[in-house]
């Protein structure tokens, strides 16, 4: 790994980019936009340590969270942690 590689890594701004929480809320949006159910995912990058895709498309060991589309009722997605 290069040096560059290494200081983005330990950028306090890519630490709050990558972070769970920011995936978690990534997560919200795109169900949101998709109409359908996300998951984060684990990657094994430390560059990119989180993903958020399409919860059909997940394999179910890597998932760190799900997050459910509500139907047009009017009702806020949830999300699902796991440990």
């Amino acid at each position: 790994m290069s040096k560059r590689s290494k200081a983005a890594i330990r950028s306090p701004l890519r630490a709050r980019l990558c972070s769970i929480e920011n995936a978690n809320r990534l997560a919200v949006m795109v169900a949101d936009d998709a109409e359908a159910d996300t998951v984060v995912v684990r990657t094994g990058n430390p560059v990119q340590p989180f993903r958020v895709i399409l919860a059909n498309c997940a394999s179910e060991q890597d998932i760190v969270s799900r997050t459910l589309s509500c139907s047009a009722d009017g009702q806020d997605d949830q999300t699902e942690f796991r440990r």
